[in-house]
């Protein structure tokens, strides 16, 4: 025996104190040393976007059960607004607004950065609309152009091959404008799921997949092992198993070992990685490792909640900046919250290298304070307490450590620029995008010069990881090989996948690609014969 298969053999992959030896063309060595508890088709680790996989299989005949960690369905997208971008869908087309598969390619392109396998822009730009119209077809869910994004759902809408509006869509629904939708859509999956006849586990973390290596030297899962009320049972998939539980937001030993920024996590507290480090047992290569759905937070609500309440208003209003603990702008605070993110990864190049954007603030004058929301409380709110406020741009700077001479300098030149409506630091307002999807300017840039005066401290955060096992356009997990593992695919935020690649397309840009590859790998696990 070579030295790579002794490796495995003394590895011995899958349930902790089963004893599985990884036999050659057997599936065991010994298989009475293995006890299978139950036995299906296919297993879905995670009940997010996994979902749809799930359901694609069962409509081809597949049996389909989804172990789900947490002790309810839907993972970060229940929580999300549910909105998805695909582009090229049968949707907008219904209502009015066109798009083609040219103009699709086109942006994915400049949207990968080079990043990206040109077969997975290929897969997602076929295989998203077909996605769409099978849930509608399949499912109670009916699709509309997302109302939620307004006016302008691409986020580069100066870039080749954007439209304005249609790529971002949303579940049908008559809850009130400005509600989140992600609760809609899972649960119309949820009821198309079960009366297929799928079924789910809940509080069943999955622990280890269980393999085989082949005569020709190939990996091959033939189970999964989970936990339930502190018991381990060892389920037997015939077909394989679909890794869809999410990225690792909460996992901080691997957000420090891949992450080029620290950054909070406000997804759910159940993505800890767990489907990655699995794949990663089984010699899976790895992509996008380094690479978030990324935000901006208040440093003080992420701190307490670690969740979506701590995402910043920066967006909505005119006369706010964002600085550093020099007092100096450092991006549009107009643009996508992927971008601001990027924002924050800017390095001092001098002394002992430390991130020139962190600690950051966002500032505010009482324009904002009278007429929206700062940190999710109105005028006639008490504000947090991590708030600062002060009559005078010195004693705001004064209160949150910020330098007093560079900040009255950074707005009296903000000021200036934004009474003549231009940015020539930042270009806040000259994309679509930035003026909300209406062509003014006054939208993006207004003075900050109305006392008193407001700011908080902010961080990076993400929604969500992007980074996992390496796939092709099948879903099939690869090796540091190139060479498919046999019988695993992986989605969404478990899966390497992205938009695809590293950057946010639209509104929505991290549940259509999700979506669309786990129909794929519904579909390529369902099409397998079964393992002997």
């Amino acid at each position: 025996m070579n030295k790579r298969r002794d490796f495995f053999w003394k590895s011995l992959i899958g349930v902790v104190g089963t004893g599985l030896l990884l036999g050659a063309k057997k599936p065991f060595k010994d298989e009475d040393n293995l006890v299978w508890h139950d036995e299906t088709d296919i297993a879905v680790i995670g009940a997010g976007t996994g979902l749809v996989g799930a359901i694609a299989a069962l409509k081809n005949g597949s049996r389909v059960v989804i172990l789900e960690k947490a002790a309810s369905p839907g993972g970060t997208t229940a929580i999300s607004g549910g909105v998805a971008w695909v582009p090229n869908n049968h949707v907008m087309n219904r209502e009015g607004f066109n798009d083609s598969k040219t103009d699709t390619l086109k942006y994915l392109n400049q949207l990968s950065q080079g990043q990206a396998d040109q077969d997975l822009i290929e897969a997602f730009a076929t295989e998203g609309p077909r996605m769409v119209k099978f849930l509608e077809d399949n499912t109670s869910l009916k699709w509309r152009v997302s109302q939620i994004m307004g006016e302008a759902s691409e986020y580069h809408t100066d870039w080749e091959g954007s439209v304005l509006k249609g790529r971002s869509i949303e579940p049908d629904s008559d809850a009130p404008f400005g509600a989140h939708l992600g609760g809609y859509l899972v649960s119309y999956l949820l009821k198309a799921f079960n009366n297929l006849g799928g079924k789910i586990i809940l509080k069943a973390p999955a622990q280890h997949l269980i393999s085989r290596e082949n005569e020709d030297g190939s990996r091959e899962v033939l189970g999964v092992s989970y936990l339930l009320n502190g018991k381990t049972f060892n389920l037997k998939t015939k077909k394989g198993v679909h890794l869809a539980s999410g990225g690792f937001d909460h996992n901080a030993e691997m957000k420090k070992n891949f992450l080029s920024v620290p950054s909070y996590g406000v997804g759910v507290k159940s993505n800890t990685g767990d489907g990655i480090k699995m794949a990663m047992k089984l010699g899976a290569d790895l992509r996008n490792m380094n690479e978030v759905w990324g935000s901006v937070v208040y440093k003080g609500e992420a701190g307490r909640l670690g969740s979506l309440n701590a995402v910043t208003e920066k967006k909505y209003y005119p006369s706010c900046i964002l600085v550093n603990r020099y007092g100096k702008r450092f991006a549009n605070e107009k643009a996508d919250y992927d971008s601001s993110w990027r924002s924050f990864h800017a390095k001092e190049n001098w002394g002992a290298l430390k991130y020139k954007n962190i600690p950051a603030f966002q500032i505010y004058d009482h324009k904002v304070r009278k007429n929206g929301t700062l940190g999710g409380k109105t005028s006639n709110q008490p504000l947090p307490k991590w708030f600062a406020k002060s009559s005078s741009i010195e004693g705001l700077a004064k209160k949150l450590g910020i330098d007093q001479a560079n900040l009255k300098l950074t707005i009296s030149n903000f000021n200036k620029s934004a009474a003549q409506g231009i940015d020539p630091d930042f270009h806040r307002g000259e994309t679509y995008y930035d003026r909300m999807g209406l062509d003014n300017t006054s939208l993006a840039l207004q003075p900050l010069d109305l006392p008193p005066f407001y700011g908080a401290e902010i961080a990076p955060a993400h929604l969500g990881t992007c980074g996992g096992p390496r796939v092709n356009k099948f879903s099939e997990v690869l090796d540091v090989n190139e060479t498919p593992i046999k019988r695993l695919c992986a989605s969404g935020n478990s899966s390497g996948v992205g938009s695809p690649g590293p950057s946010y397309g639209g509104g929505g840009g991290t549940i259509g690609p999700a979506l669309t590859f786990s129909f794929i790998a519904g579909n390529t696990l369902s099409s397998l014969d079964d393992w002997a």
